[in-house]
């Protein structure tokens, strides 16, 4: 009896181990599939398209637990979903290059940074912008009090040329710049979006300062603004810059319609694609890059970098730029 029960037992584990392993692969499988048809409609498919590259990590434990126990159809189906979501990843592992800029350009440091509307430590933020003396700087969660600390601080004198537009909450954002701008109006986004025209030191540069809203507050208002950023990409003809808190990810098949359209993203450029930029408020560590900075029209980028923003739950993104040859 004892050694019937022992059996019964390993048995019904062994069975919920299987289970266990084609639930992870069936799982992954499905939002692979999502990924390749372009589905990101829900708010539940938006939070698992940006966990993605995490879901490799079960299916290679499958892949090996399964070759041991030697089931081979489980590790063939393992396998296979293993390696399209490799293949999803590689542009970011294998980006194109770009072209080389002009020689002799002078080119645009540009640095845009999340505030967080509810953030206490912007003096501080005043001080690395000091320290960082970039040419233009994009603000996103723009609040009064916000524009009222960074208006009084003594890093506001070198930037003259601004474009403004606070909000309560999340809905503000500012472009101040140290050369002359032309203000092209406001986007039809969820939030404030700017069009700005900077006129640098090699020519004019199109800034499209953008914070588009999080699938989680508007699934429908965040799929239209992915579409504003694609039609900005596949209509532009000359330099342009798209930077900001775009609430998405390499992961979500809309920002990848995004970069089809025209854009080249600067950290996949500078194969630094796997890079993350959000959370760094919270106990887990950062797990998803939602800041970018997407070049378009004959500009390029040569050089990009994360920083870190006092009291925001944001990293920011400061970017070279500078015509192409």
């Amino acid at each position: 009896m004892a050694a019937g029960g022992t059996n019964d037992t390993s048995t019904v584990c062994s069975m919920l181990v299987d289970l266990g392993c084609w639930l992870a692969v069936g799982v992954t499988g499905v939002v692979a599939t999502t990924q390749v048809l372009g589905w990101s409609g829900t708010r539940l498919l938006a939070a698992v398209h940006a966990l993605t590259p995490y879901l490799a990590i079960p299916v290679v434990v499958v892949v090996v637990a399964a070759m041991w126990r030697r089931q081979l159809v489980l590790a063939t189906v393992a396998t296979a979903v293993g390696v399209g979501i490799a293949a999803l990843g590689t542009p970011l592992a294998y980006p194109d290059q770009q072209p080389p800029p002009i020689a002799g350009s002078v080119g645009l440091d540009i640095v845009s940074i999340n505030l967080w509307y509810q953030n206490e430590r912007v003096d501080e933020i005043a001080d690395v912008l000091a320290e960082l003396d970039a040419d233009v700087i994009v603000f996103s969660e723009y609040t009064p009090s916000h524009q009222s600390v960074l208006t009084s601080s003594a890093v506001a004198a070198r930037y003259p040329h601004r474009a403004e537009r606070n909000g309560d909450r999340p809905t503000g954002v500012a472009v101040w710049s140290r050369w002359p701008l032309s203000d092209n109006g406001l986007l039809a986004t969820y939030h404030s979006s700017y069009d700005v025209t900077v006129a640098g030191p090699d020519g004019d540069v199109r800034v499209v300062a953008m914070h588009m809203v999080t699938p989680f507050d508007d699934v429908g208002g965040w799929q239209r603004d992915l579409a504003i950023a694609r039609t900005i990409g596949g209509t532009t003809d000359r330099p342009t810059l798209l930077i900001g808190d775009l609430n998405s990810s390499y992961w979500h098949p809309g920002f990848r319609q995004v970069l089809d359209a025209g854009f080249v993203d600067a950290h996949a450029a500078a194969g630094s694609g796997f890079s993350t930029s959000w959370p760094i408020d919270r106990i887990v560590p950062a797990f998803v890059r939602l800041d970018h900075a997407l070049t378009a029209g004959g500009l390029v980028s040569t050089a990009v970098s994360d920083l870190d923003v006092p009291g925001s739950d944001h990293r920011g993104v400061l970017v070279s730029v500078a015509p192409a040859r």
